[in-house]
């Protein structure tokens, strides 16, 4: 009798659909969010809280949206999925099973990966300090971390720690990667959303650079480009493969990597980050490692920005 924690290719068992999939990310990525939005601003948190209603209180606004969000967030997929098919918690990763060693493997990954993940973030920094090139982007929390008030350092930090690794694990590497796995196709169907996404976070700009030429062009597109130049790769990693298993891995890890493409250019060291990750959930079967691990990254990161601020 077949192992029912694991399916033929050593993944989770899955019984979702692709449709089912897409409505508990439509769910989560975008409904939660705007509801969570919505009720913010009908309670006037702008203007009893900050006073004033301007861009950098909408940026800081978004603090209260991922905080308020991220409990339903979570559970959109339990409640989504098994309302469809019965999908049990185990099955998502989200399991008891051999906790404290999930929760020690997480640990232990952290230090061999985060040097390498850092390490090339600090190489392309570098590269783009260079006289001539274009300055790194900033992401909306480095803007606004020099006015955040203590309660909102608290947001910023749940968020980062607890909310967002357990959301985006369960997206990723619970729900996605295994299904992608599943099927042969599956890594292809995930490069070709991870363009599709690269695409739709730099709509704007590629519309805004289209008349200024090539050379604009060229960086408004640039996670479209690093999802290209990474086909190659993909190839090889796919003609290698005899399960469906590495090349799911390899484009889930390009997904997550290229739902930061608004802030280029943190998709590259991310996308190491995610194959660390994926690797992780694929081996222990669960997502309580992955989840560690990318909270304590997340915490660490918070740590430095909170000490490039107040320094």
């Amino acid at each position: 009798m077949q192992d029912n924690s694991t399916n033929v290719n050593g993944e989770r068992p899955i019984s979702w659909t692709g449709t089912e999939i897409f409505l508990s990310v439509f769910l989560a990525w975008l409904f939660c969010p705007a509801a969570a939005f919505a009720i913010l601003k009908g309670l006037g948190v702008e203007n009893w809280y900050y006073g004033d209603d301007t861009p950098e209180t909408a940026r800081r606004l978004g603090l209260w949206v991922g905080t308020l969000a991220a409990p339903f967030q979570v559970l959109t997929y339990p409640l989504v999925l098994s309302a469809f098919r019965r999908t049990t918690w185990d099955q998502l990763g989200l399991t008891t099973r051999r906790f404290g060693r999930n929760v020690l493997a997480g640990i232990a990954v952290l230090p061999l990966l985060a040097p390498v993940v850092f390490g090339l973030w600090q190489l392309i920094r570098w590269l783009y300090g260079v006289p001539g090139e274009k300055i790194i982007e900033q992401h909306d929390l480095e803007k606004i971390a020099p006015y955040l008030y203590p309660f909102e350092w608290v947001m910023l930090f749940f968020t980062a720690i607890i909310g967002a690794p357990v959301h985006e694990e369960l997206t990723f590497r619970g729900v996605l990667q295994p299904w992608f796995a599943s099927r042969r196709w599956g890594g292809h169907a995930a490069m070709l959303g991870a363009l599709l996404l690269a695409l739709s976070f730099r709509s704007e700009r590629l519309r805004d650079a289209w008349p200024e030429g090539m050379a604009s062009l060229t960086e408004a597109a640039a996670p479209a480009l690093f999802v290209l130049a990474l086909v190659p790769l993909y190839i090889v990693v796919w003609l290698a493969s005899r399960t469906p298993i590495a090349p799911a891995i390899f484009g889930t890890s390009l997904l997550f990597a290229c739902i930061h493409s608004s802030v280029w250019p943190t998709p590259i060291p991310l996308f190491v980050l995610a194959l660390g990750l994926g690797a992780l959930a694929h081996s222990t079967r669960s997502l309580v490692g992955p989840i560690v691990m990318h909270g304590l990254f997340n915490g660490f990161s918070c740590v430095l920005l909170l000490w490039e601020t107040k320094h």
